[in-house]
């Protein structure tokens, strides 16, 4: 039999151990080394695409009213309004009165253009607005312009009013999501405007006739960011950083560059350190990525061998690699490591037994070897005593958070992991996903999804009796890489209008009696997940229709059946 009904651990006890990329900072011992080495924090150069740069804003002041110029070009910006300065967190937007003014005529003489940035939109957000205009207002109406807005998703560029605008959008319907950040960049030469969200293309126009420097002649005066040219619109509600203007377009790979440059980095640290034999790689929050190596290894690790042949998951190979730290572990050989996790093995799960769980590896940022497990104190203590300043014992129980456990794994199985549809192709909207689903999770909710028109949704039972307007936060959460998130995403919430949690499961029960009844001879999958964008129970199954139809006709507009996906193979 082949059932997947609630199977309470299912996310954990599936997934892969995580190696933390911890922001927690080095023990005494490794931080000594480290320091020794006075190394700086390495940057991904493929991300500092300078060619063509007219003007770089990284808002990420953390006072005053200019917007400081890093391009070198001195065209420094300047804040009207309220300054909400957060430093890598970018600079706040009101929605009443912020706006930053860029100097006059910043598209003079430009055939082609790119404009690309990092933007967060306040769930809040009225409508409409836009994100960007550079061009001229005339009374209280735009006249000539260029402007990117998230509501309907799109750029528009016009050498006179909104009637006359040439639009790059994906779809009438098509929002960009709110309450977590994405990476917007427009690109335009020849008659091609392409919109991009997130490095991946969402939008394109081949029929553009207008020239960015066309516009007023070259003279524009009403150069804004978050600030319409209309004077009837809203002022921008949310956060930017990084706002970027190239004199030319951008390349596909260059725009998924810039979008996923702290992922690509890590992708390759984590590639250096697999080439050359390391015991663990880490982001350290003084000095950038680090690599750990055996105390006793004998190459260079100042001259890390970098893999033939190398590319990354969109297929591309680097033009140039980051610098790590490297360092050798004061404590551990590679074969004392692989010692110690046999030992721990063999005290908590003796001949394989698996009364307990156990996740076993050795953590570089701390220079010690963890044993996440729920064994009980009275078998790991002699392993904690044993190994005093080696060994971290943790324990790997699931806070309950506000319900109780059965209710928190139960919707924990039911639902599907909350992602985008178009996937996470950007390191720091993956870990906004992953927070929505640990604000689901931990608030016993029973499903977060992506909405297209309001982002990111949980969806609670309908007899939910906490408050689904002010959830709470699951304390010390890490992400899958243990960053530790500086802000936190504000999902739209509801209730489903017809599932408590206790009827889905029973819904599970019913599904499993009728498609694996005692006694069956036909052997048919069953899996079952509560869908919350269309409110449904979906029934994952290869019976057929002659042994799900009662299903479906017992519970009408409740349950629809599914093709169970294709099984995924590990990599060989």
């Amino acid at each position: 039999m082949h059932v997947r009904l609630m199977p309470w651990v299912v996310r954990t006890a599936t997934q892969t151990p995580t190696r933390r990329w911890t922001s927690a900072g080095l023990v005494a011992a490794l931080s000594l080394v480290l320091a020794a080495t006075a190394l700086t924090s390495a940057v991904p150069a493929q991300a500092e695409i300078t060619n063509g740069l007219l003007l770089r804003y990284k808002l990420d002041e953390t006072s005053g009213t200019v917007v400081h110029d890093s391009s070198g070009n001195g065209r420094d910006g300047a804040v009207n309004g309220t300054a909400d300065w957060g430093g890598k967190e970018g600079l706040g937007f009101n929605g009443s009165d912020t706006y930053v003014k860029v100097p006059n005529n910043i598209m003079a003489g430009l055939n082609s253009i790119s404009i690309d940035f990092n933007v967060w939109i306040d769930r809040t957000m009225g409508k409409p607005y836009v994100l960007y205009g550079f061009g001229n207002s005339s009374g209280s109406s735009g006249n000539g312009y260029l402007f990117s807005t998230g509501n309907q998703f799109r750029t528009g560029i016009t050498t006179s009013d909104f009637h006359s605008e040439q639009q790059t959008r994906p779809g009438y319907s098509y929002q960009l999501a709110r309450g977590m950040w994405k990476h917007v960049t427009y690109t335009q030469t020849g008659n091609t405007g392409i919109l991009y969200e997130n490095g991946v293309e969402k939008a394109r126009n081949t029929n553009v006739t207008i020239t960015p420097g066309s516009i007023g002649g070259g003279t524009t005066t009403a150069d804004y960011i978050g600030r319409s040219l209309y004077s009837s619109d809203l002022y921008f509600h949310g956060r930017m950083r990084d706002f970027r203007v190239y004199n030319r377009a951008l390349s596909s790979s260059e725009t998924l560059t810039i979008a996923t440059g702290a992922e690509e980095q890590w992708s390759q640290v984590e590639a250096l350190a697999s080439e050359n034999g390391a015991l663990d790689r880490f982001q350290d929050p003084d000095v950038g990525p680090v690599i750990v190596f055996p105390s006793d290894y004998t190459g260079d690790i100042n001259n890390l061998q970098v893999p033939a042949a190398w590319t990354d998951q969109y297929g591309q190979t680097p033009t140039s690699w980051p610098t790590p730290a490297t360092v050798k572990s004061p404590l551990f050989t590679l074969q004392q490591v692989s010692d110690l996790k046999d030992a721990v093995t063999a005290q908590v799960q003796p001949n394989n037994d698996t009364t307990y769980r156990l996740d076993v590896f050795y953590d570089g940022s701390i220079d010690q070897v963890v044993a996440r497990t729920n064994a009980p104190a009275s078998v790991t203590d002699s392993l904690a005593a044993q190994y005093a300043g080696k060994l971290v014992i943790e324990t790997d129980a699931v806070s309950p958070g506000k319900c109780r456990p059965d209710q928190s794994a139960a919707s924990n199985s039911l639902a599907t992991t909350a992602t985008p549809a178009s996937g996470v192709q950007e390191v720091t909207t993956e870990l906004q996903w992953q927070q929505v689903q640990a604000l689901a999770d931990y608030n016993c909710a029973l499903a977060a999804f992506d909405d297209p028109n309001v982002g990111p949704k949980i969806v609670f039972p309908s007899d939910f009796t906490g408050d689904i307007t002010n959830l709470q936060k699951p304390p010390g959460w890490t992400s899958d890489r243990g960053q530790i998130p500086a802000s936190w995403p504000t999902p739209t919430t509801s209730k489903s209008p017809q599932f408590t949690l206790a009827q889905i499961q029973n819904i599970g029960t019913a599904a499993v009696q009728q498609i694996q009844p005692a006694g069956a001879t036909t052997d048919y999958s069953v899996a079952v997940r509560y869908d919350g964008a269309s409110d449904r129970v979906v029934v994952e199954t290869d019976a057929p229709s002659s042994v799900t139809d009662p299903l479906v006709a017992a519970y009408p507009n409740k349950v629809v059946t599914a093709t169970p996906p294709a099984p995924e193979f590990p990599d060989s």
